[in-house]
């Protein structure tokens, strides 16, 4: 009875992080925000998402571009790009103080053909 509830437990924990591709491999690419005016930091910023396979990388409010990335951000976090079970929240990295993101869109074609997906509030395009 006991190895039951262990694997019970196992197969929990599988099932509610899986690699954001295996949901969706519209996510994959490289994704940027509009430029904004960042009141935070007092001058124009812009954030970008970049999913490779099961990898990511998130850079939050950017002053510098230095495409293909952008440098001078406020947070950055990389590593496993996962989703949970109901499709509501992807996390990059599990590096202590690593914070989910909101999937308030995932990926579709706006009717320009342009990608598009929403992120905690903010529209990214796929580049």
């Amino acid at each position: 009875m006991k190895g039951f509830f262990v694997l019970i437990g196992i197969v929990g924990l599988i099932a509610c992080n899986k690699s954001v591709t295996k949901y969706n491999k519209d996510f994959e690419g490289n994704w940027f925000t509009d430029t904004v005016y960042d009141s935070v930091i007092e001058d124009s910023s812009r954030s970008q998402i970049m999913i490779d396979g099961q990898d990511g990388k998130m850079n939050n409010s950017c002053v510098d571009v230095c495409l293909p990335d952008l440098c001078g951000c406020i947070s950055s976090q990389a590593g496993k790009a996962e989703m949970n079970s109901n499709k509501t929240q992807m996390k990059i990295g599990s590096a202590k103080g690593t914070q989910p993101l909101t999937i308030n869109q995932e990926p579709f074609q706006d009717l320009d053909g342009k990608w598009k997906m929403e992120i905690n509030g903010r529209v990214y395009t796929k580049q």
